[in-house]
Parts: structure tokens; sequence; C-alpha cells
């Protein structure tokens, strides 16, 4: 488990990354022959890239992940008020410079897509492509704000005290994040994730963290501004950006802005629309969108990577299985119940483990639902 330290305006940070090639599915060095992809995660989920880095196709590169400020493993110094995008691009550049590593192709989804933006239009020269998923580049939508601030309540008011916890308040607030990521449609592969995401958010989230969380969630995403179009001009990268129809927060004007916005600035966009897919298109849409990363990847490196074995591993494959991932069984949505186990707050010294275990439709209020 490789981690790197770096010292930024906003404080010290020990990041946790990981480093998969095409002939090691886990290592703290590139290939320097090949291009490497620096992804940035949404957010809450630095596990979110599994079906991209289980896929030999995009293993033919390095990539590269590392998990932001309160999330994952990644440790440090506690988030300073005001602590948005900007300081957030700032500390992954430090972590850039750390690994050394070369001009990248970004790969981002959701709550990652505005930092990797600020990098390209900061420091050009860093970015080779863009590839943005589910973007959140634009300011936030009020409706979007308001369902943001109805998850934190809930979450913030399930920590009343170091050692209680409320079931109610954190079921209401798991919903919440269920109904934005995965539009309700929570396949074997979508609930793993959320067992193992859960425990990560407690230990950076629960009581303690209260103030990293509204920090690092509700300010950062509600405080969020759009890019100018003089400093979207400053962008040398070629965009593309995806869209999937089923994403219960954001429309599709909502990405089709940003696109003209991209044109506006004399960027060579443009947009790609998965039908039915929600806002975490990737995870469950990978057989749709990785073969586009790649093309889109190769169609911007001169370098012409090797044929990778077929017999990759996700990084994160044995944790997943472990949590609940089947992959051998069926992984269609489950219309039942939407289950997340982890480990809540300590009492007596001993972890007790919660069970969250509700009827997703049978629950009538939409947190993220667009009237």
């Amino acid at each position: 488990m490789p981690f790197v330290k770096v010292k930024t305006s906003s404080g010290k940070i020990k990041f946790h990354y990981i480093i998969s090639t095409p002939n090691t599915d886990s290592t703290d060095k590139i290939n320097p022959d090949l291009p490497v992809v620096l992804c940035f995660h949404s957010l809450a989920f630095p596990h979110v890239f599994h079906s991209q880095f289980a896929d030999p196709l995009l293993r033919k590169f390095n990539l590269v992940v590392f998990d932001f400020r309160t999330h994952g493993d990644t440790e440090g110094d506690d988030l300073l008020e005001g602590y948005g995008v900007q300081e957030a691009a700032v500390d992954a550049l430090a972590f850039m410079d750390a690994l050394r590593l070369p001009p990248c192709h970004f790969l981002a989804i959701d709550y990652g897509s505005p930092i990797a933006l600020q990098i390209a239009v900061t420091h050009p020269d860093k970015v080779l492509s863009l590839f943005i998923m589910s973007h959140t580049c634009l300011k936030e939508p009020p409706d979007v704000c308001e369902g943001h601030r109805q998850v934190y309540d809930a979450w913030n008011s399930a920590f009343p005290a170091p050692d209680q916890f409320d079931l109610e308040r954190g079921m209401e607030g798991g919903y919440g994040f269920s109904q934005f990521m995965f539009s309700n449609k929570m396949t074997n592969l979508a609930q793993a994730l959320f067992n193992v995401t859960f425990p990560l958010c407690q230990k950076h989230w629960g009581y303690y963290g209260r103030k990293n969380y509204r920090i690092a969630t509700l300010d950062f995403l509600c405080s969020r501004q759009s890019q100018s179009k003089a400093a979207l001009s400053r962008l040398r990268c070629p965009v593309k950006l995806v869209y999937g129809t089923d994403d219960v927060a954001y429309t599709q004007d909502f990405s089709e802005e940003f696109l003209q916005n991209l044109e506006d600035a004399g960027v060579d966009a443009s947009l790609y629309v998965i039908p039915g897919a929600p806002h975490f298109c990737g995870v469950d849409y990978a057989n749709i969108i990785n073969p586009v990363i790649h093309d889109f990847i190769v169609q911007n490196d001169d370098r012409t990577p090797p044929p990778v074995s077929s017999n990759v591993l996700s990084p994160w494959d044995e944790l997943l299985r472990k949590n609940g991932w089947a992959p051998e069984g069926s992984n269609d949505s489950d219309d039942d119940d939407f289950v997340i186990s982890y480990v809540s707050c300590r009492a007596e010294g001993k972890a007790t483990v919660l069970m969250f275990v509700f009827q997703i439709f049978s629950l009538h209020d939409s947190i993220f639902r667009r009237s």
C-alpha cells in the first residue's frame, strides 16, 4: 500500500495511491515508456475506477489513482475553512510532482472533474487529454445543492456524540447517496463498493470529523464556481465528456452547457451520451465506456502500448470480494433490499457492526429526484 508525503499551503498530506501497469496489478512506480492515465475519483468513492483498472484494454497504460484529502486511506491535516477546488488542485499537483509523473491523460468523474479541469487550466503542460464522466465543472444547480444539504444534515445528525449513532438518520443519508450515484439501481458491484466505502467515510467523517465532512462535501460542492471563458481558453488538450441519461441529479442540458462553454472557448470538445446510465456511469457501464476511454487516449498519444494479458485484476479485486462482490454471479439490479454493512462507532472498546437493510423502492421521499 504505497504512500507519498507532501506539504502544501493547506497542510501536510500523506497521499495513498495505487499504480497498475500492464504487468502489475499494484505497484509504486510507473512504466516510463507507457502513457500515464491519472484518475480523479468521485465523492467518497476512491474505488470507483475498479471497472477501468480491471479491463485489459485500459491496462495497456499506466493507471494511477490517489485518494483525495479526507478520502480513502489518505491521511493529513484537517481541512482549512475555504478549502475548495483550487486548493485540491494544488494538492494534486504536489502529488504529481512527488511521484515525478510526466504529462498525463486525466480521467475524472464527478467530484474529481473540477479538480482535474483546474489543473488543465492552470498547468496545461501537465495534461495530454481530459476525459470526464458525469462532470460537475459548472456552478452547482440550486436543487442539487439542496439535495447535498439534506444528505449532509442526515449524516451529520447521525453522530450526536462520540459513542452514539442514529441508525435512522444514517439510513437516510445512505439512501441519498444511493440515489445520487446509482439512481436506485444497486447492482452487486455497487453494493460491494458501498460496503468498502462506508467504513472509510465513518473514519474521516464521524463525530470528530464533522468539520472535515462539511468542508469536503457541502462547502466544496456548493461553493464551486464555473470556469470563465478566458480560463477555459487556456486549455491545450482535447476534452471528452460522458453523460448517462439516468442521472437523477443532473440533466443532459448540464453537460451540453459545459460542452458549449468549452467550444466557445476554442477547445476541441465532444460529448458521449449513454442511455440508461446513472451518475456513476463508469461502474456498471464499463463495457461501453472503456473502449471510448481507450480510443480517446490512443488518439491523443503517439506511443503504441503493448498488448496486455487477459489475466489482469483490479487492485481492489480481493477487497471487493470480501465485501460481497460476486462477479461470477448475477450483477443485475437488486429490486429488493439495499444492504450496507460497516463498522460503526466504538463502544466499550469494541467495534459495533451495524447492518443497514431497507427497501429502496418503498421510500417515497426522493432527495435528488428531479420533479
